[in-house]
């Protein structure tokens, strides 16, 4: 299987979201759970292709996922946790702002 094919396949099993739920213990419409599964998501299609087969080949690839969401999640320094909750904080919501009419 190509990589493409393995993520596809853990995708249609819903394999990454399971396990990001039962490690991270968020609700299931909190959007960190969702961002954190995409994040991982894009991890593994840029994993080496290599690895990733042999993992997939021994039954090995839930292992590397745990680690992946474990040191995303938790980790202060990784990519995750400045392209998300780093942005979320720096971010203002505009939701209801009055924006006055421009003519």
């Amino acid at each position: 299987m190509t990589r493409r094919e393995i993520v596809e396949q853990l995708a249609k099993e819903r394999r990454v979201e399971q396990i990001c739920a039962m490690i991270t213990h968020l609700a299931p419409d909190d959007p960190d759970l969702a961002d954190l599964g995409q994040h991982i998501y894009l991890v593994l299609l840029e994993y080496r292709e290599d690895l990733l087969q042999d993992l997939w080949q021994n039954n090995e690839i839930n292992f590397l996922i745990v680690r992946l969401v474990l040191n995303n999640f938790r980790s202060g320094k990784s990519r995750y946790h400045y392209l998300f909750r780093v942005f979320r904080e720096r971010s203002v919501s505009l939701a209801g702002i009055d924006f006055p009419d421009e003519r």
